[in-house]
């Protein structure tokens, strides 16, 4: 009788173990939402997400989105003025540093 209650347990935990590793959960990437938004590579217009390189013609105005400083691979994107000929119009600097 000891042999056979010793045989119950020992199939028991063995039909436990094997069914323990039976429901394996799959690992997810955590994506941070805000990390996204926040990135600044897309340029925004009339809630629409753009990419580098899309053109709006608004009103009379051609805007292209671009790199707010060229000389930088990961620069953020904005939307920049078209003239008549296809050249990028880049914001002026100010000449001048002010100090409070």
């Amino acid at each position: 009788m000891r042999y056979y209650f010793t045989f119950i347990i020992a199939v028991l935990c063995l039909c436990f173990s094997a069914l323990s590793y039976a429901n394996t959960t799959r690992t997810l990437p955590i994506v941070d939402a805000t990390q996204l938004i926040n990135s600044n590579t897309e340029c925004w217009y009339d809630n629409k997400r753009y990419s580098e390189g899309a053109i709006l013609q608004v009103h009379s105005v051609t805007l292209i989105c671009a790199a707010k400083y060229p000389q930088h691979n990961n620069s953020q994107l904005i939307w920049l003025k078209l003239d008549k000929q296809g050249n990028l119009i880049y914001p002026k600097k100010p000449s001048t540093i002010t100090v409070n």
